[in-house]
């Protein structure tokens, strides 16, 4: 269990581990009589790269110095020494959440090491409104986003009903009744008995926003009831046995009932558009509202106790132009958080696309390129109205996937998985109150 209290705990013990790693130092006035603004993240690809070079070069106030994961040491323990020093109202000015252990940015804002970038935002303008509510607590922003993907299941129209009705029990009764073999499938290199807790999830247990047996505003656990002991029931029968299989040959034979798609760039839903042979239904992971999709924003954090906030800002406000943002989706082929050049780029993309000899593969699936449809642009539109945060991990999560292992693996039965769940995630529950 990794509640704050715990982890702030764990950062402090390994400070003497780490004592003796070169951490990094304060912002400084460079020789040009610039300040010096650090910003972290794990992997500096080659396109933010260039953007910081074109920045450094344009500003005669600031310099944006990247800090980057150099393989000295192990990657988690340097993700530690730069909680570390948040801890300790110090490190980098600016932060990806990859440089920090986990992509949850809320025990950093909750604690105050993440500046609060409401008014920022808000100057900005134009910014979709699901990306800054991903980085919102208590109506406060703490992260400024600067890119997004979706996250959906997909299904073909013989599976599908009502977007409301898109329940678990509407999905594990349908995938009973069609004699599928498989829910849905694990992401690529993930065990057997790893899928069975992937299917948990996707069907609602520990999803940020659509928990199922958790009052966390009571502080009450109800894991220890029949219809959690029959999810992990079903997850176990129905998550996919075959690694690395055809995608392709299980969807269309309906082995599988449905398939979890991230939909980052155009050519996505030409794949989706492939594999369901021109009839896809986007209909969201289930929850007891009916079909939500999952936003992953990308986002960097600006260090609450750095004394260099006016440079750091200054960066976040070039990296927010059309101009930065067009170059920035366009390489990592994501959408931007930029409502004009969002619509800009669908315009486009229903006018013209890039042309291919050979067309794209995936799994097997051959697509090419063509024009966006008006369908497939109503239904994008549709996704980014009320998505969930996308948050795999989470401290409840985490007691799941630790004790429901041994289920998957046959080693405990259900009730008794279901009963230690039950009295772990409450004594979590106790604890915060």
């Amino acid at each position: 269990m990794r509640s704050k209290a715990m982890l702030i705990s764990a950062i402090l013990a390994f400070s003497m581990l780490i004592s003796g790693c070169k951490a990094p130092t304060a912002s400084q006035l460079n020789e040009e009589g610039r300040e010096e603004i650090q910003l972290c993240i794990s992997v500096l690809d080659v396109t933010m790269r260039e953007v910081i070079a074109d920045y450094n070069r344009k500003s005669d106030q600031y310099e944006i110095v990247p800090l980057e994961y150099s393989g000295d040491i192990s990657i988690e323990d340097w993700r530690r020494r730069i909680q570390l020093e948040l801890t300790n109202e110090k490190g980098p000015d600016i932060l990806s959440i990859t440089a920090l252990q986990g992509i949850n940015m809320k025990p950093y804002a909750e604690s105050g090491q993440f500046l609060d970038v409401t008014d920022f935002l808000a100057k900005q303008g134009n910014i979709i409104r699901a990306a800054t509510e991903a980085n919102t607590i208590d109506g406060r922003q703490y992260g400024i986003p600067f890119s997004f993907s979706l996250n959906t299941m997909v299904t073909s129209s013989s599976m599908a009903t009502d977007r409301e009705n898109w329940t678990k029990d509407y999905c594990m009764q349908k995938t009973e009744e069609s004699n599928t073999a498989v829910f849905i499938g694990a992401p690529y290199g993930w065990t057997r008995e790893e899928a069975g807790l992937y299917t948990l999830n996707v069907l609602g247990v520990g999803m940020a926003g659509i928990q199922l047996f958790v009052n966390e505003e009571q502080g009450i656990s109800s894991f220890e009831q029949q219809e959690f002991i029959d999810m992990l029931e079903f997850a176990k029968q129905y998550s996919d046995p075959v690694s690395g299989e055809s995608i392709k040959r299980k969807q269309t034979s309906g082995e599988k009932f449905c398939t979890t798609i991230g939909l980052g760039n155009f050519s996505d839903f030409w794949y989706c558009n492939a594999l369901f042979g021109g009839k896809p239904v986007y209909m969201g992971y289930p929850s007891p509202l009916g079909g939500v999709h999952q936003i992953i924003v990308n986002s960097f954090y600006i260090n609450a106790a750095s004394s260099h906030k006016d440079g750091a800002l200054d960066f976040m406000r070039y990296l927010l132009t059309e101009e930065v943002l067009r170059k920035l989706v366009t390489e990592h082929g994501e959408f931007p958080v930029n409502q004009t050049l969002l619509e800009s780029l669908w315009q486009e993309a229903q006018k013209e696309c890039i042309s291919t000899e050979t067309g794209y593969e995936k799994n097997g699936i051959f697509y090419s390129p063509r024009l966006m449809t008006d369908e497939e642009e109503r239904i994008f539109w549709e996704m980014l109205k009320d998505p969930i945060y996308y948050q795999w991990e989470n401290d409840i999560w985490d007691i799941i996937w630790e004790e429901a292992l041994p289920f998957f693996y046959g080693e405990k039965a259900a009730a008794e998985v279901a009963k230690i769940v039950d009295s772990k995630v409450q004594l979590y529950l106790d604890e915060r109150k």
